[in-house]
């Protein structure tokens, strides 16, 4: 996405504006402004959480005030969400950036974008939104303001393209660092946890909202199994900005918690995981996970109606099948966590091993970890098998599943065909 900018001595500082929304945007967008500061004199401001503020990037609204978690969770937040679009607006007018990235974050993105494209700056899409599993006609509304998209997932290519979406797969970002903060024995030490006692990581998502939904049925699961299998250390991994202080911890005194080691608790012997990226992460390192979400009534019977899909972890999603077990709602209760955690794993010490070292787990999760990360090549989108995909309708407008053959260019094609490409992948 980045393409070939180099730095120049003297050189004018490009002047790009960022919106991400979340906290995984925040992360990535990161990760993007440090590649960017290596190729080239930026200057960025926009929408940044703590991480981007970090590499450097001005912010004119803080990602923490535009946290959103579900569909009522919109109305509560409007007024933050109003007064971050003016300014924004306000930004573009006097900023007036050259190229604008909008990361992810679908519900406040994919209405600002058409917005900022009056401007006439260029405008990139970084992390597609969900049209495969609701609201597929956003694909075709994208294609008359996205100058180009990248995607993170091989199977969006193809849905976006066909819709005139001009679309790269990137590979998923989380493959780029996908390293522990410390070490097991680090990690241990840390809890102070000796070195034969069975970790369950809990990871209850890193939204204020998430935290409130998930947190006291995961602390009710862990006592549950602590009495089910005692040599059970239940650990809860609460993301940067949370604090290891919760009243709810104080009624638990058998659960630990720490912060920021979201992917070194993956050194657990299972994991009970809130339905997001950390999922996704969590199965790339090989650890047995259950999946689970809560919201309240309301967001519940909206995501009934609009969300199409039989699954909603993204291992599940990426797998096609489930290699994760589910709890959502009503299913998640601290007995249902339990009976995952214990029955599928702990009190199965053979499958367990198996899964994080042998066939089963790893064949399942073999698509999981087909998604590291493609580099371009002037021959990205040769010899691939056709495949059965989920594209947009484009005549009505509808999802509907037809044989999507990836595009064949011939490698004779040789050297004309490098540079068309080329001067497609550079950075404008």
């Amino acid at each position: 996405m980045v393409g070939t900018l180099k730095p120049s001595a003297g050189a004018s500082p490009r002047r790009i504006l960022i919106v991400a929304g979340e906290a995984s945007g925040d992360h990535h967008a990161a990760a993007l402004v440090r590649e960017l500061r290596a190729r080239a004199v930026v200057d960025v401001c926009g929408v940044a959480g703590p991480r981007m503020r970090a590499e450097g990037v001005r912010a004119i609204v803080p990602q923490e005030s535009l946290a959103v978690i579900g569909f009522s969770g919109v109305i509560a937040k409007l007024p933050d969400i109003f007064a971050a679009r003016a300014a924004i607006l306000r930004e573009m007018a006097s900023f007036r950036p050259e190229v604008v990235v909008l990361v992810d974050y679908p519900g406040f993105n994919l209405r600002l974008g058409p917005q900022l494209k009056r401007f006439g700056a260029k405008l990139f899409h970084y992390i597609a939104p969900q049209v495969w599993a609701w609201h597929p006609e956003r694909a075709a509304e994208m294609a008359k303001w996205v100058d180009r998209l990248a995607v993170v997932f091989p199977f969006e290519e193809a849905i976006f393209r066909d819709a005139g979406v001009e679309t790269r797969f990137v590979g998923h970002p989380l493959l780029d660092a996908l390293e522990p903060e410390v070490d097991e024995a680090a990690l241990r030490a840390e809890l102070g946890v000796a070195a034969d006692a069975p970790i369950v990581g809990l990871l209850p998502g890193s939204r204020r909202g998430e935290l409130g939904h998930h947190l006291e049925p995961m602390l009710e699961a862990a006592r549950l199994l602590v009495a089910r299998v005692p040599k059970v250390v239940p650990v809860v991994a609460l993301a940067e900005g949370f604090s290891t202080a919760e009243k709810a911890f104080a009624r638990f005194p058998e659960v630990k918690a720490l912060r920021g080691r979201t992917r070194a608790i993956q050194f657990s012997a299972c994991c009970a995981v809130a339905s997001g990226t950390a999922t996704l992460e969590t199965a790339l390192f090989g650890t047995p996970l259950a999946i689970v979400y809560r919201v309240n009534a309301l967001n519940w019977a909206i995501a009934r109606r609009v969300v199409k899909l039989p699954r909603i972890g993204l291992p599940n999603i990426v797998a096609g099948a489930e290699v994760a077990p589910e709890l959502l709602q009503g299913d998640f209760t601290a007995g249902g966590a339990r009976r995952a955690l214990a029955r599928g794993w702990l009190e199965r010490p053979a499958e367990l091993a198996s899964r994080r070292a042998g066939s089963p787990w790893c064949a399942n999760v073999s698509a999981v970890r087909a998604l590291r990360r493609v580099r371009p090549r002037p021959c990205w989108s040769c010899c691939r098998e056709p495949r059965q995909l989920p594209v947009v309708d484009r005549a009505g407008g509808r999802d509907r599943r037809v044989r999507a053959a990836a595009a064949r260019p011939h490698v004779a094609r040789g050297r004309a065909q490098r540079s068309r490409v080329r001067a497609r992948t550079r950075f404008r």
